[in-house]
């Protein structure tokens, strides 16, 4: 009786939780026509702005960013895909820009806007001033980077109307489009719900993460115990999924992480939650649950688990409208098997059955948010939470029977160990002679260790060296750009980066060759190294025909003169580019970013910084110098 009364317990208070979570802004204040009038809101919370925004579909690079000339209604948050603009549908490629005007009470506040994660690239233009953006934006499939990170806008004291512009591209997902609700409020207030937030989804990851550790350890205290290892197995699992998914928080522990991994790994999380948690539930009710449905569950997850290994997002992303469908008869048979278990008066099916009906229910909440159905948010480490109270309290009352077992075999075990005290003695004599040439294994391992560091000391250097250029490489830029971060950190003085990349390098090699090439390339990285005459500046082959350059206390300003001397020495070179489409010679596009290191901040940042100006200088026609502006 206590059990089950334990168990439904648990399944109220995550109902409620489901309750609380739900309840958003009042359906009073959502854009209509591309217009949210908030100047009767009190803003004594954030509000998200859903609503009918404009959109423009851009499917060519005539239609200008700011032209709402030609726009539907587009209700966000929604993916773009299958409205209609022109008559014909839209599809998950592409890209097209957001608009929404906010109409603000008169006195002036201090405002932020908060943006999740979007369908997988954009800027943020807050009138028509660039705010900021998340992976590269851009019409040209080639040239758009797609990135997932939710990010805070400070937008300063504002009045009267914002002018709120979303230019997003996708190039590499099946869905496209402003995905998720984004909230508005005042500054103070955005930054502290963040924080509440991070703290309860950091919460449920550790809880889950130590229950997982937990249970795996005492599967490897008997192995046996399989229950123990796929619930265990089953924690980690769905702890992967809290890192990849709300916050992704799994981006901000590793942010080199490449987006298409970071997809995988949330879709992988998904594909084999489902069979091990299966085979977790069938392990306990063996007689209800059929090991052949097991095994086609087992099967069909692994098939899509290797779909999403060996295609790419935009292929493996159409597997979730599939594999969705058969989880969820998946689950309708184990509540199936447990009903019948309850029934049968098995022991533990109640608690087992009210504990899963909370993972049902967070499960079929997370389908109805990934398809912006509802709005509530990811609920399934919450519905894992309720079901770990109930299945932890049950098999620890399972497992402590194992443990009386094993004090039964503790006085055997005691003996046996006194029959291995004469062997030990056997291999005691053998280490006393392995021992007596001890001295003479000493001194040869030391000279070998003498000649591995010598080695090691040679190849150390030559590793920090570009072999065809004979400049730095990326692996001595990346160590260089960590060091000096620090310095300037300490110092409080600028750093800046400069990303250059050869004009139309891969038809120079069409042209000339590879081996001739390879000679441009030595000849432009003298150039750019002769151009920089500091000590304390770095050179360095990013990549390719990439070069970077690291000029550590030098501000915006500085950086862009050092970035055009480079551009015009290398022109200065004279170097024939007959098939260049910028000039005869070869060229250089550079991009330039400064930043004031601080301690929220990373060196990668100032990185895709400088990578995103360089795309732009090469959108405006490259060989010319850009500077980013919005960092």
């Amino acid at each position: 009786m206590s059990t089950r009364l334990f168990s439904l317990t648990s399944l109220l208070l995550f109902l409620s939780i489901l309750s609380l979570t739900s309840c958003g802004s009042s359906d009073r204040f959502t854009a209509d026509n591309g217009v949210l009038d908030l100047r009767e809101y009190d803003f004594s919370q954030h509000i998200s702005l859903d609503g009918e925004w404009k959109f423009v579909w851009k499917d060519s690079s005539d239609v200008q960013a700011d032209d709402q000339s030609s726009h539907i209604l587009i209700d966000v948050p929604d993916a773009w895909n299958g409205y209609k603009y022109n008559g014909k549908k839209i599809k998950g490629h592409g890209a097209g820009s957001y608009y929404l005007t906010v109409l603000l009470p008169t006195r002036p506040a201090a405002y932020s806007l908060e943006s999740p994660t979007v369908g997988t690239a954009y800027n943020l233009y807050v009138n028509e001033t660039l705010m900021g953006g998340v992976g590269i934006y851009s019409n040209d499939p080639d040239m758009g980077t797609p990135a997932y990170k939710t990010r805070i806008y400070n937008l300063g004291n504002q009045a009267n109307e914002l002018q709120l512009r979303f230019d997003v591209s996708n190039h590499h997902h099946r869905l496209g489009g402003l995905w998720e609700s984004i909230s508005l409020g005042y500054e103070a207030e955005i930054h502290e719900h963040r924080e509440n937030r991070l703290a309860k989804e950091l919460f449920l990851f550790g809880a889950i993460f130590v229950m997982g550790i937990y249970h795996l350890g005492v599967f490897s205290l008997s192995t046996r115990g399989k229950a123990a290892l796929y619930f265990g197995l089953f924690c980690l699992i769905i702890g992967v999924r809290t890192l990849t998914t709300g916050e992704v928080f799994l981006h901000q522990i590793w942010p080199s992480l490449p987006w298409q991994v970071l997809v995988k790994l949330e879709y992988l999380s998904y594909y084999l939650g489902i069979p091990v948690f299966f085979l977790f539930i069938r392990l306990q009710f063996p007689d209800e649950l059929s090991k052949r449905v097991g095994q086609v569950v087992v099967g069909v997850s692994v098939l899509f688990a290797l779909i999403v290994i060996f295609t790419p997002v935009n292929l493996f992303s159409l597997s979730l409208l599939y594999y969705q469908p058969l989880s969820l008869l998946a689950m309708a048979y184990v509540v199936y098997g447990l009903s019948l278990a309850f029934l049968r008066g098995e022991e533990g099916s109640s608690m087992v059955l009210i504990g899963f009906m909370s993972i049902v229910i967070a499960f079929i909440n997370d389908i109805l948010y990934v398809g912006n159905i509802i709005h509530t948010g990811h609920l399934i480490s919450v519905g894992l939470i309720i079901f770990i109270f109930t299945q932890a309290f049950l098999i620890s009352i399972r497992f402590s029977k194992a443990y009386f077992t094993i004090e039964s075999q503790r006085t055997k075990l005691e003996r046996t160990n006194t029959a291995y005290q004469e062997e030990i003695e056997i291999r005691k004599s053998a280490e006393l002679e392995v021992s007596s040439h001890k001295d003479h294994l000493e001194d040869l391992v030391m000279e070998r260790t003498a000649e591995l560091e010598r080695v090691n000391k040679q190849l150390e250097i030559l590793s920090r060296i570009d072999g065809l250029t004979g400049i730095a490489n990326r692996r001595q830029m990346d160590e260089e750009l960590s060091r000096e971060w620090k310095r300037m950190l300490r110092q409080k003085r600028p750093l800046s980066l400069v990303m250059c990349d050869i004009d139309h390098f891969k038809l120079y090699n069409d042209t000339y060759g590879h081996q001739q090439g390879d000679k441009c390339l030595t000849q432009v990285a003298t150039a750019i190294k002769e151009s920089v005459n500091r000590p304390g500046d770095l050179v360095a082959r990013y990549g390719g025909e990439e070069f970077c350059i690291i000029l550590p206390e030098t501000d915006q300003q500085g950086a862009k003169q050092i970035a055009e001397v480079i551009r015009k020495n290398v022109v200065g070179l004279d170097l024939e580019h007959t098939s260049s489409k910028v000039a005869s010679v070869i060229t250089l596009s550079l991009g330039v970013a400064s930043i004031l290191p601080d301690r929220d901040s990373q060196p990668s940042l100032l990185i895709e910084a400088a990578d995103r100006a360089l795309y732009q200088a090469k959108g405006n026609g490259r060989n010319r110098v850009e500077v980013n502006l919005s960092e």
